[in-house]
């Protein structure tokens, strides 16, 4: 049994010489407009597969790897190993990547080739489901409660079937992170929308049960609105399909 548990040690400590990753990839997701995306923290995701280091190797298998995006669009990841990888936008708030009628699977073969060494930038230009636009940024109103009004536009990208829409909500937050810092007590009801409400001017307001409690600081808003599949059209259940499309985030001084 000793000599059992020697023999596994001795291999177990054989030792790793693979470098250490040296590279960084990053950059930003745009909309078709050239608008920089604003995403909920956690709902909308950059794959990534190295193609280079499988080259030449039989049955060799190489995962992918999911990087999630910042809530202003962007993305970053500093070890990452030198290589050729392929990289797709997938599972946000977005169309699919790839272009109607590519027969696809997953969106790999939609992918682009990105040599990656030292600091390498690759954006990536995507249509969401909707554009959420302030009409008038948020403001303190009676009660010590806060106001804003928003529209949203739906976005169709050639060749896909516009989805339907499905809810809204206000986020309220200490930080400028919303989603992180919520103060959900104070958020209202969630409002149920429908596609006649496109392009009308939306007021939405804090609970109107809870004023304000805390005054003398800056509150901050964020309003979130997704789709849903149109019902008998099983062709508008497109991967991130629930994810939330968002304005800015903006902040409101409580007096």
């Amino acid at each position: 049994m000793a000599i059992f548990i020697c023999l596994f040690l001795a291999a177990s400590c054989e030792i790793d010489n693979y470098e250490a990753p040296d590279a960084t990839i990053q950059g930003a997701f745009f909309d078709h407009n050239g608008q920089p995306l604003t995403v909920e923290e956690g709902s909308a995701y950059l794959r990534m597969r190295e193609n280079s280091w499988a080259d030449g190797k039989e049955d060799a298998y190489v995962g992918y790897r999911t990087l999630a995006l910042r809530q202003d669009g962007t993305y970053q990841h500093t070890k990452q190993f030198s290589g050729t990888y392929r990289m797709f936008p997938s599972s946000g708030n977005f169309f699919p990547y790839w272009e109607a009628g590519d027969e696809i699977e997953d969106g790999e073969e939609a992918g682009i080739l990105v040599d990656v060494s030292g600091v390498t930038v690759q954006n990536f230009t995507v249509t969401p489901y909707l554009t959420v636009e302030w009409v008038k940024k948020p403001y303190v109103i009676a009660g010590d409660r806060i106001e804003c009004v928003v529209r949203f536009t739906r976005n169709q990208k050639p060749g896909f079937d516009m989805p339907d829409v499905q809810f809204a909500n206000m986020r309220i937050g200490r930080s400028e992170y919303p989603t992180r810092s919520r103060i959900a007590e104070y958020e209202p009801t969630q409002l149920t929308l429908t596609n006649e409400m496109e392009g009308t001017e939306i007021t939405i307001a804090t609970n109107a049960n809870l004023p304000i409690k805390v005054k003398g600081v800056d509150y901050y808003i964020q309003i979130t609105m997704n789709c849903k599949t149109v019902p008998g059209n099983n062709a508008t259940a497109y991967p991130g399909i629930g994810a939330w499309n968002t304005t800015t985030v903006e902040s409101v001084f409580v007096p």
